[in-house]
Parts: structure tokens; sequence; C-alpha cells
């Protein structure tokens, strides 16, 4: 495998890169499909392989290897002079670009998980759980705080956050603030996701899609409530999907099921069948209790789906009370009487609706993301 970076604007280091059958890495691939249509030319290096392998995905050559093989590559695209972007590195890719790449042509994403002290999210785990892994944690802290200080204190590479919360939380936890650093939000392709606005008698259909891998996404405050409005007069009216998967799926539905008006389906959904779900419904739930951006809310959102979701984290940063319902957060009787408001006002369907679509493509579309990531990548080629 011996490729030729010579005539390409970027090459791209990720974690993963979505082919065929395989998910994971989608917003990657967005982004790089957005670039070939602007007229960029790029390669991806995808580090989940296990041996070497070449194949044109998105009419992009795709280089599946497996990360010990990074550096032959990384030195072959210093010496192509293009830019060198890579999403979500592990602390051994960092200190492996910083080493091999000219830091003046060097950006690097981060989208949350990657730089975050494990104890923010321990109640993800039990207690039990806790105890087992904190020693495996506090070492796994350590080498990414240690790689990312690097990176942060370099004053050429640029490091992107998707959100100003997700950057002054990784500045705090790290003990290091990024000298060259951006905030650009994951684009929202609002013409997948294209609005309609919604009228009033969408109000009784709801729509529940998540993964439901980890305690943090929140699913249980939208099924927790839902299972108490069960118990309420006007239930039967709503007609409400269930769609998902991940460990917690069986568990966190089975009190819904049963209920003729509740269709669970527990599968994944690629961003097509996402938008048809989203055309067939009126109110997203969107439960969380820790996002850095949330980006399924702002998929919702730019569809013309009514949402309700928690003003946690990031979250602030990217709706409000003109654009969503926010209920307290994890209180699963302040997320159904959120539900049950909306139903009982379906007149204030249309105008919820339209602010969310039109804050979505003034934040999250094309202008306000990709294209200031094109600018960042020629900016970086040499």
């Amino acid at each position: 495998m011996t490729p030729d970076f010579t005539d390409l604007d970027y090459v791209l280091v990720t974690p993963r890169y979505p082919r065929g059958w395989r998910n994971g890495g989608e917003f990657v691939r967005t982004r790089v499909q957005a670039y070939q249509r602007a007229g960029l030319r790029g390669a991806v290096i995808d580090l989940s392989g296990t041996e070497p392998a070449r194949h044109e995905v998105d009419a992009v050559d795709l280089l599946s290897i497996p990360a010990s093989g990074l550096t032959p590559l990384l030195k072959d695209a210093a010496g192509a002079r293009c830019a060198v972007l890579a999403h979500s590195p592990d602390p051994g890719v960092i200190d492996n670009l910083l080493d091999e790449v000219p830091s003046a042509r060097l950006a690097v994403w981060f989208h949350g998980y990657e730089l975050r002290d494990y104890r923010r999210l321990a109640s993800n785990h039990t207690s039990r759980e806790l105890s087992a892994i904190t020693q495996q944690r506090r070492q796994l802290n350590a080498g990414r705080f240690r790689a990312a200080g690097r990176l942060f204190d370099d004053g050429e590479a640029a490091v992107v956050f998707v959100s100003a919360f997700q950057r002054d939380l990784a500045h705090f936890d790290v003990g290091v603030d990024s000298r060259v650093s951006h905030v650009i939000p994951n684009h929202i392709d609002t013409e997948l996701f294209r609005a309609r606005v919604r009228r009033p008698d969408e109000a009784t259909k709801l729509l529940l899609m998540r993964g439901f891998t980890v305690r943090n996404y929140g699913n249980d405050i939208a099924l927790r409530a839902l299972e108490h409005l069960a118990h309420r007069p006007g239930f039967d009216r709503l007609s409400i999907t269930v769609r998902g998967f991940g460990p917690l799926f069986a568990t966190e539905t089975s009190g819904l099921r049963g209920f003729a008006n509740v269709r669970i389906e527990e599968r994944y959904s690629t961003p097509v069948e996402m938008a048809a779900e989203h055309f067939d419904h009126g109110v997203y739930l969107c439960p969380t209790r820790f996002d850095t951006q949330g980006v399924m809310l702002g998929e919702a959102m730019s569809s013309g789906m009514v949402t309700i979701t928690n003003p946690v984290a990031a979250i602030p940063e990217f709706t409000d009370d003109a654009s969503s319902l926010l209920p307290r957060p994890d209180d699963p009787i302040a997320f159904a009487e959120a539900i049950s408001w909306i139903v009982d006002h379906p007149e204030e369907m249309p105008a919820l609706s339209a602010a969310a679509a039109d804050r979505v493509r003034r934040q999250c579309g094309y202008d306000a993301t990709i294209a200031r990531e094109l600018d960042l990548i020629r900016e970086r080629t040499a």
C-alpha cells in the first residue's frame, strides 16, 4: 500500500470510518463528503484496521490500518505539504502527529469523550463497577491529559471543539488552555433533515430515537415519564415510537412493552431513516444528563420537530425556551409534564417548530460549520 498524497489538500486521521455495513464515525464522513463537494481533494486514514487495506469510499482514498502503521503515512503526508486533520485522537496518535507533522499544518478535533475526566460521568457506573475500573481510568486520564497538554501548548497546531462548554471543560481538566483553539459545532445537514413546520395535530406523535449505550444519554428519563403518563387519562391518544440500540435498550424499554400505541424497535438507523422517522412524527424526546453538543437534538430541530430536552452541559448553547421545551434535569415527572403541556397546547407547535429549524440553520448549518472548516483547512495547506 503506497498512497500518493502529493496532490491532496488534506489527509484526515480518524479512529473509525463507516463503509458498507460498518457504522461509527458518521460525523467524520459527512465532513469528508462536504469537503469533496467543495472541491478539496483528500484521503482518509482509518485506524480501526487489523492489517493494511485500501478502499475507495465516497470518491475518497480510504486507508485502513492499525495504529502501529500510522508513522510512515504521516511522514508521507508531511512531505506532501498538505493539511493533516485528526478526529478524536488517543494519546499515542497525538504524540505521533506532533512528532511527524509540522504544527502549522495540523488541526485536531475533539468531540467530548476524548479529554473528559472520567469522574464527570461516574453516574454511568455502579459503585462496584467504579471500584473495579478506578485505577485504569486514572491512568487513562493521566495519559490523555499529558498528550492534550502538549498539543494545547504547541502554539501552532489548531484545536477544534464542538462547543464552548466542551472547550472550557477540556481546559479545566487538562490544566492547560489551548493556544490556538476554535469552537465549530458539528454540521447539521439541513438538506437531509429538511424543515417542515409541525401542525397542531402532530403534538401527539412522539419519537424517542437514540443510542442506549450509556446512562448519561438519559433515555430512562423520557421512558419513565411515558410510563407515568400511561396511568393518566388520554395516554391512548398518543402515538409513540421508541427506536435505538445498545446494552440498555431491553431493560429501559421494558415498562412500555404491551401498549398498543407504543412501537418499540431495537435497531440502528441510518441518517436517511432518521430523517424519515422525523417526518412522520411531531415531537422529539431527547432527554440528557450530559452532552457536548447534542447532534441528534439538532437534527430533530432541523427537521422542524418540537423537541423536549434538558438544559444541562452544552445544551443551552444550542437551544432555548423559544425552540424547545426544557424540563428540570433528571426528573421524569417534570419531563412528563412537558409532554403533557405540548399535548394540551398544540397551538404552540408551529412557532416552536419554526424557531427550532431557524436556530439550527443559523448555528449549525453549512456557513457556520463546514465553511469555517474549509477556511481552516486552506489556511493549513502549505
